[in-house]
């Protein structure tokens, strides 16, 4: 069984051994099959190559966008600048990740650490199986744990140090290391749940 993992914790985890620059890959969905928002909203990504099919049959790049733009301000006639354009996408370690284009401007923000994380947008059936890409968001505080864009240039842990405090292989590549990090985050959401504990508390600390 996985032991709770404090938030500050996971957080750090999911920030090591990735420059400040503004990455040419990105991860867009995380591993499934269950996906689950930190709001409490869930998901299935059953097939993640489904998903590619997808995006392949659009025959087109999808935009990235500043804080969910293109749903949010282009509906109402406001100017929606894309970020980036997501070019290719391949499944890793039964995550979804983009190749991106980034603009000038974008680039630059990300390199700068005024944006840090990718929201994804994507259509899905009454079920909640995830379908298809439309796109992605710049923003800081997105709904899913998922790896970040621009992050410390020189990491104070390696992946195998991480690795082996998870109790992975010490071969272990970041794609299982973040799946068992979201897994032991999905576990304290779910225990503080079933205590009827805050987020920010500790499920483990005695009364």
């Amino acid at each position: 069984m996985l032991s709770p993992m404090s938030r500050d914790t996971a957080t750090a985890l999911l920030t090591v051994e990735v420059d400040a620059s503004a990455p040419e890959w990105v991860e867009l969905l995380p591993a499934g099959p269950e996906i689950a928002a930190r709001d409490g909203r869930r998901w299935t990504l059953a097939d993640p190559e489904a998903v590619v099919v997808a995006f392949e049959a659009n025959r087109g790049p999808l935009a990235i966008d500043y804080e969910h733009a293109q749903a949010h301000r282009a509906p109402k006639g406001e100017e929606a600048p894309a970020a980036g354009w997501i070019t290719s996408v391949e499944v890793r370690g039964g995550a979804v990740w983009g190749q991106v284009e980034w603009t000038e401007r974008a680039a630059a923000m990300i390199a700068a650490r005024e944006y840090r994380f990718l929201s994804p947008e994507f259509t899905h059936s009454k079920a909640g199986e995830i379908l298809a890409l439309a796109g992605a968001g710049l923003v800081n505080r997105p709904a899913l744990v998922m790896t970040a864009l621009s992050r410390e240039q020189e990491p104070s842990m390696s992946l195998t140090a991480i690795a082996a405090a998870l109790n992975l292989a010490a071969d272990a590549d970041e794609p299982a290391v973040l799946a068992r990090i979201r897994a032991a985050t999905e576990h304290r959401a779910a225990l503080c749940q079933a205590l009827d504990l805050d987020a920010t508390d500790d499920p483990d600390a005695d009364a």
